[in-house]
């Protein structure tokens, strides 16, 4: 950031905090509203920064954020809080002032000491006396905090001019009351105040620093409201503008206009123009206040950015000495690197020659391992073959051992069975008669248990198939119909019209009655400022009405002669008011307090029946849509909920098992198989059974023959048994020597095929190896080119840093001690006197004081003179 960017961003970062604070606290303080924000860094509020440059770089922020570190907003604890009213003519020049203060007795004391210089002094909140000295006041105050005012006759610290136009024209407010037209209204505001303030041995001449607001409430008929250095509020029932000036800094700091840019105005003046329609002014008042009441300042310290310059100039001579090293280094790299391009060429050579001995290496591993593995292939069948047999001659052997003992049985039960065969051929004449019988009730049986079980499991089915997207639709239709046609008839209590019309008179009803009115004056009596502005108007047309009263009864004559005797017209009036038995300050406090409530009360019902009138009909329906969408969605979830229900309780009896351990469903199936099997098995069964009689009588010849031949059986065993005992011994000692020799041939499959798996990697391993090592040959011989441009740019650097040094920061440093001390000693100047007024009438030794000035200007009426 050049410096005279940043001596814009100081100008513009105190600006913004003084317009903000003051916008914030003095407007929403007197009621009449606004919205700022104050920007104060460590506020958790939205940070409102206005910074006159682009591109600033971080180091001069933080050169601009040392020097405004300190200027932050205040808690007002001030001893003495003073409001001043200047009663104004529609112009601005003042015909009365009338100053309020507050003396704050923080600690509960029976006395305040006070001074003051106003006239007619009096307690405006208790009874309280005092005792007055010249300009000393001491006040009996029991412990309580004293209300008291009076009047004054100096000017003012900021006085106003209001000027009005109508077509470009100049006119008086008088004459401009009913007119129509294009009209302006333009506010000079002049600071005429003057300090003078020592800051680091310079005496500084500045203003304080006063920020003026005005508010203007507007009649009917004004159209294209345009606001310079201001707002404008606009509504159905009203228009409100809002404007604020700065008079007198712009002078205090030194700046003239071209040094501010768009972001950034240091107003003095607030001008309005609209198209009017019957032009009238109700209202309009200018608040001015001292921006030091609202902004914390405790001095601007500027020794943390000398230590800053310092470091900057430190830093810059380090950055010298370092790029002087840096090419003395980018020197030595370069002779590294030439070297190393030298050394490469012989690398290159050898990767070459290990990539050609490995490719002889691999190809003939492939060859070694293929012919392994055809052998190992082969052991396979070797080892099952001599398993085969091994388990061939031991089931020869001990299957002749068994035939031999199991002939002997065997020929004993040859006589048997020829007995039993016998008796089975008997048998068989009756089983075959039943089972003709069976064959022809067969089809009757199975049709019936068929149709039993298809009706179970069809009702089964249907209990478990989900219901329908389309029939839960149908459901569900079914039941918002239902619903709805309850919420449409209107002689039911909950139709949707009744719920609707109830929810709106129930929010009306609550919106509009005594507390919710009584609540929302008690709020509005919480704001003690805006309670007493109209407390004050409410006042001031008492004591008219009053005035109006005594000199319809006295006469003017009579008001006259007392005002001569008693030196104001108020006093005339209170002197003769009292003398018919009345009490005049407490028939104004009495009235003017009643008049007041009832003024807020009447805001506030009037407020409360507008809002409830606007959103009532909204309410009742969001209430009655509310309602109506509760009901259908419950009614059609309930259909649902119920058919599913149902149809689950169904399927779980047909499903539950019984003491058999088989259900319903179950058990109409398998007695449907059965049937079927039976149905089936019958003729092969009937055939059985002929066939079996066929064998029978078979049987019992065949079991005559079968005992002829035993004893030649018995002997043919006992031969055999030997024979195979001899087999199995010479099998099994040939199968204890096949593990041996398989487990050498998997043990060189397994070799070679480990080496064929490692061949793809050396290769590739080498070939990545030799492409690697072209890369670093062609790498350092850019590396080489690219050190000698860096060794060339170091150099070219280190020049640079001595030139930087010499003709980039010595000017800085230059500039800081020659442009921006006297522009910061000039706004702690400001800071100064705006500490300093504290008071406008005067405050006793060791207090501390706040000040305000509200100046009422007269309304214009468009059907009476401006003076009403």
């Amino acid at each position: 950031m050049k410096l005279p960017e940043l001596k814009e961003k100081l100008r513009s970062k105190y600006i913004v905090r003084v317009v903000a604070g003051v916008l914030t606290i003095a407007l929403v303080g007197t009621g009449i509203g606004a919205t700022a924000v104050f920007a104060e860094k460590d506020s958790t509020a939205v940070t409102a920064e206005a910074d006159s440059t682009t591109g600033s770089s971080k180091d001069a922020d933080d050169i601009a954020d040392k020097l405004m570190d300190s200027v932050s907003l205040k808690d007002n604890d001030a001893d003495k809080d003073e409001n001043v009213y200047l009663i104004s003519d529609a112009n601005g020049n003042v015909n009365k002032t009338i100053v309020v203060d507050h003396l704050k007795n923080k600690d509960k004391k029976d006395t305040l000491e006070d001074a003051s210089n106003l006239s007619d002094i009096e307690n405006v909140k208790g009874k309280e006396k005092f005792t007055q000295s010249g300009d000393k006041l001491t006040w009996q105050a029991g412990g309580k905090d004293i209300y008291y005012q009076g009047t004054a006759t100096a000017e003012p610290p900021v006085t106003q001019k209001v000027t009005y136009y109508l077509d470009g024209k100049e006119i008086s407010p008088e004459e401009l009351a009913g007119k129509s037209g294009k009209v302006k209204i333009r506010f000079d505001y002049t600071n005429t105040t003057s300090y003078t303030e020592t800051v680091n041995g310079e005496k500084q001449t500045v203003s304080v620093p006063f920020a003026a607001i005005t508010g203007l409430v507007l009649g009917d008929g004004f159209e294209n409201i345009e606001v310079t250095n201001g707002k404008a509020e606009v509504s159905d029932s009203s228009s409100v503008v809002l404007g604020y000036a700065l008079p007198g800094l712009k002078d205090s700091l030194g700046i003239k206009d071209k040094d501010l840019d768009d972001d950034v105005n240091i107003p003095e003046y607030m001008e309005m123009t609209a198209d009017v329609e019957n032009f009238s002014m109700p209202a309009a008042m200018t608040f001015v206040v001292n921006a030091s009441d609202y902004v914390s300042t405790d001095g601007i310290d500027t020794s943390d950015l000398d230590d800053m310059i310092n470091d900057l100039k430190d830093a810059s001579t380090q950055l010298q000495d370092g790029s002087k090293t840096l090419a003395e280094g980018t020197d030595t790299l370069a002779d590294g690197l030439s070297t190393l391009q030298s050394k490469l060429g012989t690398f290159a050579s050898g990767v070459g020659t290990l990539q050609s001995g490995l490719k002889t290496y691999t190809d003939g591993v492939s060859t070694l391992s293929g012919g392994l593995n055809k052998l190992g292939n082969s052991t396979g069948a070797l080892v099952s073959g001599a398993d085969k047999l091994n388990s061939g001659a031991g089931q020869l052997a001990s299957g002749s051992a068994t035939l031999k003992d199991g002939l002997k049985p065997y020929t004993d039960g040859a006589s048997t069975l020829a007995a039993g065969a016998s008796n089975l051929d008997a048998g068989m004449d009756t089983l075959k008669s039943g089972t003709d019988a069976l064959s022809q009730s067969a089809p009757s049986l199975v049709s019936g248990v068929n149709s039993l079980s298809d009706g179970i499991n069809t009702l089964d089915k249907a209990l478990k198939t989900p219901m329908s997207d389309e029939e839960a639709a149908k459901y569900k239709e079914a039941a918002k119909a239902g619903v709805d046609a309850k919420l449409a008839d209107d002689t039911n209590a909950t139709s949707y019209n009744n719920t609707k019309k109830y929810a709106a008179e129930e929010y009306y009803k609550e919106m509009t009655s005594d507390s919710s009115v009584e609540k929302t004056v008690e709020s509005l009596k919480a704001n003690e400022t805006l309670y007493n502005m109209i407390y004050s108007t409410v006042e001031a047309q008492v004591k008219q009405q009053i005035e109006a009263a005594v000199v319809k009864q006295a006469g003017e004559a009579t008001v006259k002669g007392y005002e001569v005797k008693l030196g104001s017209r108020e006093s005339a009036i209170k002197a003769i008011y009292n003398g018919s038995g009345k009490d005049y300050d407490n028939d104004v406090k009495a009235l003017s307090t009643s008049n007041t409530d009832s003024q807020l009360k009447t805001m506030a019902t009037q407020v409360l029946d507008g809002v409830a009138s606007n959103s009532k009909d909204a309410v009742g329906a969001s209430v009655a849509d509310a309602a109506k969408t509760g009901a259908e969605t419950g009614a059609q979830e309930a259909v649902i909920t119920g058919i599913d229900s149902t149809k689950k309780n169904i399927s779980d009896q047909i499903n539950a098992k019984q003491e058999s351990g088989e259900s319903l469903v179950s058990g109409a199936t398998k007695l449907n198989e059965g049937a079927k099997v039976l149905a089936e098995k019958l003729p092969e069964l009937t055939k059985g059974v002929a066939d079996l009689k066929d064998g029978s009588s078979q049987l019992s010849a065949g079991a005559a023959k079968l005992t002829a031949n035993n004893d030649t059986l018995n002997a043919g065993a006992t031969a055999l048994n030997a024979g195979a005992s001899q087999l199995s011994a010479g099998t099994q000692s040939l199968m204890n020597s096949v593990p041996t020799l398989t487990s050498g041939i998997k043990q060189l499959v397994d070799g070679s095929n480990t080496l064929v798996a490692n061949n793809a990697q050396l290769n590739s391993g080498a070939s990545q190896l030799a492409d690697g090592t072209n890369q670093i040959v062609s790498g350092v011989d850019q590396l080489t080119t690219g050190s000698k441009t860096l060794s060339d740019g170091a150099h070219t650097l280190a020049d640079g840093m001595v030139q930087f040094n010499e003709e980039g920061i010595n000017k800085i440093l230059d500039a800081y001690n020659g442009d921006l001390k006297p522009f910061t000693d000039k706004l702690q100047a400001v800071i100064d006197a705006g500490e300093e007024y504290q008071t406008y009438s005067a405050i006793a030794d060791g207090q501390t004081g706040s000040v305000k000035f509200i100046y009422k200007l007269a309304s214009i009426d468009a059907k009476a003179d401006s003076d009403k």
